[in-house]
């Protein structure tokens, strides 16, 4: 009895070790399996929600000490008074001339650019650059300096813009300066040409514009064109003589578009030559409207409606070519985002998702 009881007993001891062992094994087998233990798949899920980090907005006070918000404060009041008289010049020309009316909406463009990449922005590491400051001291040396002797006020307003740029760089640095430089550059759309340098742009417009009003209009009116001026006889005979003014050389709509066109291709992401042609797209554009504008002008005047072409309705025309000039620069827009697609190189390698497939993968 007493040793087929302690046979008895081994045995016994050795099959409750080997149970322990089909019970220590069971959950890799239950993994292999596809029935893996709840308590295995909580840990698994807490280790992959810990190699995740949620992302943290940077606040403003984070982003700007108390001290670099009064710094930023007292330079933009001292750079606003040295500039006082250029300002005062800028709003009286917006509001007098009809080419630059445009410039009270070009300053707050140039805020909702900034506002577009305020996340980059306020985490972006900043550094005080001392080249800032002497790019700022010479820009508002330049503006004394084009104004007498140079007698050039818009070189002396580029200038301003320049003050502004050497002020970021020299408050934050050069990572800020490049979310910022644009916005910064933008600026000088609204800042009016020179009469010289208008002038030397507008004469080439203006010849353009009559020979593509030709262009459009020879087939059904005897229309011919000389540098700027038009001769045409309406349908009744009576011989009609226009003349392409500076006014309607389209720089208007040049000036517009071409800052549209930087806008446009700033906002979204886009590849370098992308945004090449959509800001060199709006030059051609703006001049293709400013035809049309001009040719249906001459088209009032062959069908002997000459009021329709002349004062109101010649500045509506000119609104309404906006809808078509900025329709072909959406759909321009539109084509190089949607057929010119470039190819993913492995990008989902370095995102979030893809290092935690790898990392599950492994861990299987």
């Amino acid at each position: 009895m007493t040793n087929s009881s302690g046979k008895t007993g081994l045995d016994q001891g050795a099959s409750g070790r080997q149970a322990s062992a089909r019970d220590s094994l069971s959950p890799a087998r239950s993994a292999v399996g596809g029935e893996e233990p709840r308590g295995i798949t909580a840990l698994s899920g807490a280790r992959l929600a810990d190699m995740i980090e949620p992302d943290r907005t940077v606040s403003l006070t984070e982003s700007f000490p108390t001290g670099t918000l009064i710094k930023i404060a007292v330079l933009t009041v001292l750079i606003v008074l040295v500039n006082l008289r250029h300002i005062d010049w800028l709003v009286k020309k917006w509001i007098a001339d009809p080419d630059w009316t445009h410039g009270f909406i070009i300053p707050l463009f140039s805020l909702y650019l900034l506002f577009v990449r305020r996340v980059e922005l306020m985490e972006a590491p900043r550094k005080t650059c001392r080249a800032g400051a002497v790019l700022m001291f010479l820009c508002l040396a330049g503006q004394f300096l084009w104004i007498y002797p140079g007698k050039n006020y818009w070189l002396s307003q580029v200038s301003m813009v320049g003050v502004l740029m050497g002020l970021v760089l020299y408050l934050a640095g050069t990572k800020v300066v490049r979310i910022t430089w644009l916005p910064i550059l933008f600026l000088v759309f609204a800042l009016p040409l020179s009469p010289r340098l208008y002038s030397q742009i507008a004469l080439p417009l203006q010849n353009m514009a009559a020979k593509g009003a030709v262009i459009l209009l020879k087939l059904k009116v005897d229309i011919s064109s000389e540098q700027s001026g038009l001769h045409l006889l309406s349908r009744s005979n009576v011989p009609r003589d226009l003349t392409v003014a500076e006014a309607c050389s389209g720089m208007r709509l040049l000036m517009a578009f071409c800052a549209l066109g930087v806008a446009m291709a700033y906002l979204d992401y886009k590849p370098v030559w992308q945004r090449v042609i959509l800001v060199a797209a709006a030059v051609p554009i703006a001049i293709f409207c400013n035809v049309i504008r001009v040719a249906i002008t001459c088209w009032m005047y062959y069908i002997d409606q000459p009021e329709l072409g002349q004062k109101f309705m010649h500045t509506f025309t000119g609104i309404l070519m906006l809808a078509p000039a900025f329709g072909m620069l959406w759909l321009l827009a539109w084509i190089l985002q949607h057929i010119f697609v470039e190819a993913d190189s492995g990008g989902d390698s370095h995102s979030p998702s893809g290092r935690i497939g790898a990392g599950a993968e492994e861990g299987s």
